[in-house]
């Protein structure tokens, strides 16, 4: 019964990893744009994020870590309010933004939530079967 677990474990490990490379970071390159257009000339000032984020999140692979922060505060504006006061996007202006937005948070949940079951049960197994 273990193995048939294990073998389901590890088919949902590789999905994941296609997964995150087949639909967030896509989404994260097409989100890249309207953010840039829409949101980096109101928010991406000294008011909402240092200076030393100001600098690093100009260059290629960090400029998505700036993409991920607008989703947050997009999909979940709860839990951005220190950094945004406002909702920064709201959904019935810009649906399809919003809907592409949530997309890859359920997509970067998904993959954690995989990630994370893959690694109790591997450790599990390790436990009391290897040893």
């Amino acid at each position: 019964m273990l193995d048939n677990y294990i073998n389901l474990s590890t088919l949902l490990f590789i999905g994941m990893g296609i997964g995150i490379f087949c639909i967030l970071i896509p989404l994260l390159f097409v989100l890249h744009f309207p953010f840039k257009k829409y949101l980096d000339p109101i928010y991406f000032n000294e008011n909402h994020f240092s200076l030393y984020e100001l600098l690093t999140y100009k260059s290629f692979p960090l400029v998505y870590i700036k993409v991920l922060t607008y989703i947050r505060a997009i999909v979940l504006p709860i839990t951005m309010r220190k950094r945004f006061n406002d909702n920064i996007l709201a959904r019935k202006d810009h649906p399809v933004v919003y809907a592409l937005s949530l997309i890859s948070i359920i997509a970067l949940a998904y993959s954690t939530l995989v990630l994370a079951n893959t690694l109790i049960f591997s450790v599990i197994y390790y436990i009391f079967y290897v040893r």
